[in-house]
């Protein structure tokens, strides 16, 4: 059984029941298991995006940013690389 949610800060989750276990996952992550396409599409998201497509809080998404050297800053606006990010994380593959 598959149900949608949504939480305080409007971010859709699915609801997947199985095996008497509920799993909650972003909505945008479950359709791209369901058609096959790649939801990272861009290269630079702000902190508050790249925290809702890694399925993290913004300050741990941050600090995570901060040791790949992944942050790009102009002109007051601030980018994070997630190309850079995707490699860091190879690094923690066990």
């Amino acid at each position: 059984m598959i149900r949608s949610t949504s939480l305080s800060d409007n971010y859709r989750m699915v609801e997947c029941f199985y095996d008497g276990t509920i799993i909650r996952i972003p909505e945008d992550l479950f359709f791209s298991s369901l058609t096959g396409k790649s939801i990272l599409t861009k290269k630079y998201v702000r902190y508050k995006d790249g925290a809702k497509m890694y399925g993290m809080s913004e300050r741990s998404f941050y600090e995570l940013v901060r040791d790949a050297e992944a942050i790009y800053k102009r002109n007051g606006m601030v980018l994070v690389n997630v190309e850079i990010l995707d490699k860091f994380m190879e690094f923690f593959h066990e």
